[in-house]
């Protein structure tokens, strides 16, 4: 998953540093004033935000009206109840203390990312595969693919989503963020790549090419009915 984090204070940073020692993708905003084009033009799972750059740059409102499927974290120190009340009705999925510790924190991130594509566990099934969305890995029977990180994060990004049209240009932004991007050819061989590491599994998954659009994954048989896994 990729969380679009508000690098604004060293605590922010200290966080964002967390995320990434777990192989979280982050898209870091270093400038509180940037946080509402970060987050409308970006592809991710969570936004994380600190409390006080909503009293200085933008509201709940506002991040609601730019990417309303994302979820967001409101990071705040010595919040009352009736603060954390207001944030939850104005838009805040979660808001977190930050004296809290960071394996609390973290957890806490993973499942509001989780939750808002219908996954309850951090272990989830997509048709014959199971994924381990903590350690990043994905398991067909008792074998575990052999997937680079970023064929790990297209798949991911996929499987979240099955059978929806996700675009190039999405998925592009969802691996890289906003990093130099690899050139068309590369992203395809990629997808080759990817296809290749779903061949045993394709008659219950494959990846289908939406010609001029994007790709969307098909799902036609759940864990444990594929003809493979019967086997």
């Amino acid at each position: 998953m990729r969380y679009l984090i508000a690098e604004t204070t060293w605590k922010m940073m200290s966080l964002g540093h967390a995320l990434a020692q777990t192989g979280t993708l982050l898209t870091r905003c270093e400038a509180a004033e940037d946080i509402e084009e970060f987050h409308r033009i970006g592809a991710h799972d969570l936004l994380v935000i600190e409390a006080a750059v909503l009293r200085s740059q933008t509201t709940l409102t506002r991040l609601r009206e730019l990417s309303p499927e994302v979820p967001i974290a409101v990071i705040s120190r010595d919040a009352d109840g009736a603060q954390i009340a207001a944030w939850l009705m104005a838009g805040a999925d979660t808001v977190l203390p930050s004296e809290a510790s960071p394996e609390e924190i973290l957890a806490r991130l993973g499942a509001v990312a989780r939750r808002a594509h219908g996954v309850s566990l951090p272990v989830s099934d997509c048709g014959p595969l199971r994924f381990d969305l903590e350690k990043r890995r994905v398991h067909f029977g008792a074998t575990t693919l052999s997937l680079s990180p970023k064929l790990y994060e297209i798949l991911e990004f996929l499987a979240l989503r099955p059978g929806r049209l996700a675009t190039r240009e999405t998925l592009m932004s969802h691996v890289y963020g906003f990093e130099n991007e690899p050139a068309p050819r590369v992203f395809d061989v990629y997808m080759c790549n990817l296809r290749a590491h779903l061949a045993p599994v394709e008659a219950a998954l494959s990846i289908e090419t939406v010609r001029g659009e994007g790709y969307r994954l098909q799902v036609t048989e759940r864990r444990g009915t594929a003809r493979t896994m019967a086997a």
